[in-house]
């Protein structure tokens, strides 16, 4: 068991974390005590790009981006982990040093587990192994539609792509309305789609020029401020952007 001092916030966080649904409260005790668990401070680097060290994160709380830097300095994002995700399982899995640095982007609590903890956790219990599989073959298409994005499409087709990917993780109202949480910057959508901040921004203005997308200010209830969003006023017509934008590098 975990002592009583850990145990409501270990198991209140994993209990959400997505690869651990549905175990009962003794097995996630055993993971709880597998686990350590850290405060991570926004900026902070997580994990380095060939680390050798092959430990897993589960995220409890926070925002975090998985990214590459090239030698020159330039970064491309790959995802953000959120609460109930988790990072660093290819290197728990093949032990192959890291292929990725993730950085926080805001305060956030891990629970880091070693690789033998987390195979023998998907040993002893199938439905997660199961969930483990089905999470690399999402990663494995996700990188394969990129892969292609990359070598066909141009930059407005690209940057289509990418908010419909992002407006995915939202809900979108009836009208295919979404309002993209949290927005991203031109720079962030940029190293998402490896182009640069300036191109970004004058795709951003065309698309909002055509009445795609707009921004709006709105209130942030966790910083109690407003905040400007980017919304999406229709999902289908971004969609036919991705498909009728001309051709080009």
């Amino acid at each position: 068991m975990v002592s009583a001092e850990l145990d409501r916030p270990a198991l209140t966080g994993l209990r959400a974390v997505a690869l651990l649904e549905g175990l009962g409260d003794d097995v996630l005790a055993e993971v709880a005590q597998a686990c350590r668990f850290h405060l991570v401070r926004a900026r902070q680097t997580v994990m380095s790009r060939a680390d050798v060290e092959h430990d897993c994160c589960f995220v409890l709380s926070g925002r975090l981006r998985v990214v590459a830097l090239s030698p020159g300095g330039r970064e491309v994002s790959f995802r953000d982990a959120v609460a109930g995700e988790t990072i660093g399982e290819m290197a728990a899995l093949d032990g192959r040093p890291r292929s990725a640095t993730v950085v926080a982007l805001q305060e956030s609590v891990l629970a880091r587990m070693r690789a033998a903890d987390l195979k023998l956790l998907l040993r002893r219990h199938w439905p997660i192994c199961e969930r483990m599989l089905q999470h690399l073959a999402r990663t494995a298409r996700t990188l394969t539609e990129r892969v292609y994005e990359l070598s066909t499409l141009n930059v407005q087709q690209r940057l289509c792509a990418e908010l419909l990917r992002l407006a995915t993780s939202g809900e979108a109202a009836a009208n295919g309305r979404v309002v993209l949480h949290p927005t991203p910057s031109h720079n962030d959508l940029a190293t998402r789609i490896s182009s640069g901040r300036e191109q970004v921004a004058r795709e951003m203005a065309e698309l909002a020029r055509q009445g795609v997308i707009h921004r709006e200010r709105e209130h942030d209830p966790e910083r109690h401020r407003e905040r400007e969003v980017v919304v999406i006023e229709d999902l289908r017509r971004l969609a036919e952007r991705i498909e009728g934008a001309s051709a080009g590098p």
